[in-house]
Formats: structure tokens, C-alpha cells, sequence
């Protein structure tokens, strides 16, 4: 990050952002900012959008309208490799790891020059060490999700957007998984959009949250007075506090 960079430019700006896929409208009016080493957390019932406001800051979608600024550059027309290269880094709720690929060398296919090393990978997820001679598909899923965010580590981000990185793991994973993100959080100036379907987990990871309805922010506002307000919050996300799976 530069430090010629005023601090009004630096992370990540959103503004009257419109996107989706072809002539298809999935989200719009998306107005956020994202200082560096913030959290935000995206909330929000099924097929409201979360999947695609991160797709679309990523560069998967079509654009309609609006603006996504970066570290004072407008990046509306980047292409995904040009995102990546300047410190944009996706962790897809498919995890899309190379499965015919060992642990080591998917790491190492996503690798760029920065503090994010594989010792440090490793360090961080102690399991991925001890694995790293297997190949993706005789990873578990919690070990798989642990790859995917270790992959995205090696980019060297400064922004992090993580899709549900908890889904469909067992809650002794999702601890260690969480366990992981709470010390990035600690120890890393990395910004970081966490969409999860377990709203709380998401509340009490992030410092402040947004909430999509049809394809719009519906609410915005610091994490804590959302996990005070369990009305609102049920009539944001729904019973149970689920998410989107592919929106």
C-alpha cells in the first residue's frame, strides 16, 4: 500500500455499484467502505446477493453501473488477474482447490512475493503440514476450507473476501477455522468480507455489518448492536440465521 495514499483512499470503496450476470440485475445501489485491517460481515436471506457482491468486487460479473475503488484506483474495469495482482484475493464457497494437486503445490501455484510464505501457511494451519504431500481430493472438507484460505494467503492480499468459509463443516472445524481467522484478524493488516450463513458467527467475528434484501444494503451498522437487537436480526436473515448459497 502506498504511502503517498491519503487515508480517505486507502481499502476498499463501494458506490452505486449495479451488477449481476448478463442482463440479469442481481445487486445494486451498493454504497460501503472498507478501511485496511477492517471486518465487515455480509448478512442476508437466500438469493439476496451476498455471493455476487463478492464475485463482483473480485470481477466475476457484469457490471451495470457504479464504481469499486481501491487503494485510490478505479479497478471497476480491472480484470480478475489485474484484482488479484493489486490485492484482492476470493475464497470461494466452492473452495475450488485443484484436486488432482498436492497440498504443497496448490499452495505454491497461487504463490506471490510477501509476508504469506509456505512455512507461515503452515504455521497457521498446523494439519495442511502434516498433509502436504496428499492430494486435494483426499483432503476433508474442514482441511479442504483450511487450503482454500491458505491459497488465497499466498497471494499476499490485503483484502481478504471469504464466501461462507464454515459451511458445512463440523463444529470442532469451524472452530479451528475460526480459531485461524480471529489471529489473521490479530496479527495481519488484512481487510476482510466475511459471508456466512451463521449470522452470529459472523457478527461476532467482524466489527461491523451490512445486510442485503433484494439485491440492496437494507441495513448497516457496528456487529455488537446487531447481536443486541435478536429481532432485527432474525427479520434480516431469518430463522436461524441462514445464508445464500449461490447468489
Amino acid at each position: 500500500m502506498s504511502d503517498a495514499l491519503s487515508e480517505h483512499d486507502k481499502g476498499l470503496h463501494l458506490r452505486g455499484v449495479k451488477a449481476g450476470y448478463g442482463e440479469t440485475v442481481v445487486i445494486e445501489g451498493i454504497d460501503f467502505d472498507l478501511k485496511p485491517g477492517a471486518t465487515l460481515a455480509v448478512l442476508g436471506r437466500n438469493g439476496v446477493g451476498k455471493t455476487t457482491l463478492l464475485a463482483t468486487i473480485m470481477g466475476h460479473t457484469a457490471r451495470h453501473g457504479g464504481h469499486i475503488h481501491f487503494d485510490g484506483a478505479d479497478i471497476s474495469s480491472y480484470p480478475i488477474y489485474r484484482r488479484s495482482a493489486i490485492g484482492l484475493a476470493l475464497v470461494p464457497q466452492e473452495r475450488e482447490i485443484f484436486r488432482s494437486l498436492t497440498v504443497e503445490e496448490n499452495l505454491i501455484v497461487a504463490a506471490r512475493p510477501g509476508r504469506w510464505t509456505l512455512a507461515r501457511v503452515y504455521e497457521f494451519f498446523p494439519s495442511l503440514a502434516s498433509r502436504r504431500r496428499n492430494r486435494g481430493d483426499q483432503l476433508s472438507g474442514g482441511e479442504q476450507q483450511m487450503l482454500a484460505i491458505g491459497r488465497a494467503l499466498m497471494g499476499n492480499p490485503t483484502c481478504l473476501l471469504m464466501d461462507e468459509p464454515m459451511e458445512g463443516l463440523a463444529p470442532v472445524i469451524v472452530d479451528a477455522v475460526l480459531a485461524g481467522l480471529d489471529r489473521l484478524k490479530r496479527e495481519d493488516d488484512l481487510a476482510m468480507i466475511l459471508v456466512e450463513q451463521h449470522a452470529r458467527l459472523a457478527l461476532e467475528f467482524a466489527q461491523d455489518c451490512i445486510a442485503l434484501d433484494r439485491g440492496r444494503i437494507v441495513h448497516r451498522g457496528p456487529s455488537r448492536a446487531l447481536l443486541d437487537a435478536p429481532h432485527l436480526l432474525a427479520e434480516l436473515v431469518g430463522v436461524g440465521g441462514g445464508g445464500d448459497r449461490k447468489a
